[in-house]
């Protein structure tokens, strides 16, 4: 079974959930607010000014 290629965006919104996730007992709403921009970015394909 071939291992799914994921491009730089994703890589970056898996680090950063699970930095996230790592953080669960001392939860950062910057880093939460991060995750869901990324997932929005790659979700509608919206491109950084």
């Amino acid at each position: 079974m071939n291992k799914p290629v994921l491009t730089e965006k994703e890589k970056e919104l898996v680090e950063a959930i699970r930095n996230y996730k790592k953080a669960k007992h001392n939860p950062s709403k910057e880093l939460e607010l991060y995750v869901i921009r990324l997932f929005e970015l790659l979700l509608y394909e919206y491109e950084e000014d």
